[in-house]
């Protein structure tokens, strides 16, 4: 009995890897820059893959009309470290609980926030992609500038690729260790 919670505490401890690893990578290929200018994406904010690269992101994207991305504005790299902290917390206290359906309710709510976030995170591409400013220095006419959320596009002359990074594993490796603890225990 212990050893099936000491797997379930296992699988919510490993939430805590979102803390220390990049979760999403988005780069881009453009002609006039030698390397591809990348920008990795944390819980708690936007780490430059490259020397500047969110600074020259954002004069790419100007002329475009896309607004800036400045990670002071996104509400979620505020919150998500909390919720995450209150997910480990609160798995902790019902790794100790005898009843079963506080784990079964507790991955399942896992799993709806990973999906959550991951819709999140698609429609903030698309309100960064299609919500243009119309007096951009260059239009183009029936453009959508959506970074794909998982894969490589090509948008006018630029290449832009979207991929998750390590940080992903954590919450898909918590999943499965504490669905492994759920089934193990019945």
């Amino acid at each position: 009995m212990y050893k099936k919670r000491f797997l379930f505490l296992l699988g919510v401890v490993m939430l805590a890897g979102l803390y220390f690893f990049p979760v999403w990578k988005i780069s881009l290929s453009v002609p006039q820059y030698p390397k591809d200018i990348s920008i990795h994406i944390w819980i708690s904010g936007i780490e430059n893959g490259t020397k500047k690269a969110l600074e020259i992101m954002n004069v790419l994207n100007h002329n475009i009309g896309m607004k800036e991305i400045d990670p002071a504005a996104i509400p979620e790299f505020k919150y998500f470290p909390w919720v995450l902290g209150a997910m480990i917390l609160s798995g902790i206290i019902i790794a100790m609980q005898k009843k079963q359906i506080y784990r079964v309710l507790y991955l399942a709510l896992i799993l709806s926030l990973f999906v959550l976030a991951m819709y999140d995170f698609y429609l903030r591409e698309y309100e960064y992609g299609h919500d243009l400013a119309e007096d951009a220095p260059l239009q183009i006419e029936g453009s959508s500038f959506q970074p794909p959320l998982i894969g490589q596009k090509n948008i006018v002359n630029f290449i832009v690729k979207s991929i998750p990074m390590i940080g992903i594993l954590f919450p898909i490796l918590s999943l499965v260790t504490i669905l492994t603890a759920i089934i193990k225990e019945k």
